[in-house]
């Protein structure tokens, strides 16, 4: 028996709650009281005084109890306040309703706390686990959908799939990072904090209406060829305006289509398509506009190398008021330091192949792995999800430039390696579907498995075919010089 069943006995006893039980120690004549009520409800249901002293209480409630706090006693369950404190919340005297998990559990619960007439107040928590669970395979599935909608667009534009996710992730995150600084409270409210970063994957989907000659041109465009191309934010937010009505008014695609059509806008007014100004440009965009220019600069693409980090954020700082919202531009500079510092599993020498393809490649993994341990990260389902489904991405990306390599220098132990790429593939997959049931631990049980995961692949797997690398002249000149 769980130990929070020896205080329950006795604390129902001296409440004279009414409950059933075959010891009879505690029962009432009367079963249509209000106290008989709360006693048949099948979900945990409390009434406190109006000092925040339990009254009445059902067995359910006293369950749920035993699960907040396991080591308490009766005073676990007498106050309003003690509750609180068990949930992570203060109550006050008006209504209130959230969602909360239950530590260590894979329960969720609908709290809803209600104020009486009298000063009293009622607490009710309705198990809706497999609600919240049928939710999140739906956002999951959603999820995946969208992302390979706008690889339709993005690759279009000779550019990776990592690109969307990236700038998805840094837009979760700058937005988490104005939240907690205080900024922007009214626009940014559970739904846009959810959705936001969801949202911004489809910034640049209206380029599936821009012609090749244009979008793949190697050398500047014309004034005509521009206007062109500027086309493409319109012709985005028409697109998912359309996707937003057909799902009646999803908030995803209205925040999808308002990013579309105002992402390149500037601070200014200097942007397009409206050269709105200010904050007049929506606060999603004025986000996405932000984590979208640094991902371009601080990325590789075919036609540039990356910038380096000081550089992009001089570049931020001399844009910042013209080009960007300042308090954004200073929230994403806070975010990218917080990413350099997030080193618990630092590169070393030991680590090259002797390729520097390979080594860039096995450098960026091991910076996402980091992320996960990033201070604020670890406990936001939402950061690990984004860091997870990059990391899935880049992985395959690398396994197959990888395994090309390997087959260009005759590697012999291909097929088994080919095997150890899929068995790591799945176990990341299996971390994407643990995701569903968060839990504030699973953070750090990601850090630890990614980190003996990925230093297992580098450190072990991977020097194997180094030797191979250096007998086929494929190796680097300088050994780990990237």
């Amino acid at each position: 028996m769980h130990p929070a069943y020896d205080y329950r006995l006795e604390f129902l006893c001296r409440l004279r709650y009414p409950t059933r039980r075959q010891q009879g120690k505690c029962m009432e004549a009367s079963y249509t009281s209000p106290s008989a009520i709360v006693a048949a409800l099948p979900y945990a249901v409390a009434v406190f005084s109006a000092n925040g002293r339990l009254q009445q209480a059902n067995e359910a409630f006293f369950d749920l109890m035993a699960q907040l706090d396991p080591t308490g006693g009766p005073a676990a369950c007498d106050s309003l306040e003690h509750l609180g404190r068990c949930l992570g919340v203060g109550f006050d005297d008006t209504p209130t309703s959230f969602s909360h998990r239950v530590a260590g559990q894979r329960t969720t619960v609908q709290v809803t706390l209600t104020p009486m007439a009298d000063g009293c107040r009622t607490f009710s928590a309705v198990d809706v686990s497999q609600q919240s669970l049928a939710e999140r395979k739906a956002e999951r599935s959603q999820k995946v959908a969208l992302i390979a909608l706008a690889d339709l667009a993005e690759n279009r534009d000779t550019d990776t799939g990592e690109h969307i996710l990236r700038v998805a992730r840094l837009t979760h995150e700058v937005t988490r990072r104005l939240l907690e600084q205080g900024h922007y409270l009214a626009e940014i409210t559970d739904d846009f904090r959810r959705n936001v970063g969801l949202a911004s994957i489809l910034h640049d989907i209206g380029k599936v209406g821009t012609p090749d000659s244009i979008l793949l041109k190697a050398g500047p465009l014309t004034p005509p060829e521009r206007a062109e191309m500027e086309l493409h934010a319109a012709r985005g937010a028409a697109i998912l305006r359309k996707a937003s009505a057909m799902l009646a008014g999803s908030h995803q695609f209205r925040l999808a289509a308002e990013i579309a059509e105002h992402h390149h806008e500037r601070w200014d007014g200097a942007g397009y398509p409206h050269r709105l100004k200010g904050q007049d440009i929506p606060l999603s965009a004025r986000i996405v506009a932000a984590a979208d220019v640094y991902d371009a600069l601080a990325s590789d693409r075919p036609y540039k190398t990356a910038w380096p980090q000081e550089r992009v954020l001089d570049f931020f700082a001399d844009q910042s008021g013209s080009h960007f919202d300042p308090l954004i531009a200073q929230a994403l500079v806070d975010v990218v330091m917080a990413r350099a510092h997030a080193h618990t599993i630092p590169w070393t020498e030991g680590m090259s192949v002797g390729n520097d393809s390979v080594d860039h490649d096995h450098r960026i993994l091991l910076a996402l792995v980091n992320q996960v341990s990033s201070p604020g990260t670890r406990e936001d389902p939402i950061a690990i999800e984004f860091v997870l489904d990059e990391l899935l991405g880049y992985t395959a990306s690398h396994f197959s430039r990888e395994e090309a390599l390997m087959e260009r220098i005759d590697y012999p132990e291909l097929e088994e390696h080919r095997a150890i790429h899929q068995a790591m593939l799945n176990e990341v997959r299996q971390l994407q579907r643990r995701m569903v049931s968060f839990t504030p631990t699973l953070g750090d049980d990601l850090t630890r498995f990614l980190g003996d995961w990925l230093t297992r692949h580098i450190l072990i797997e991977d020097q194997r075919y180094s030797p191979y690398l250096w007998d086929c002249g494929d190796a680097s000149a300088e050994r780990g010089d990237t």
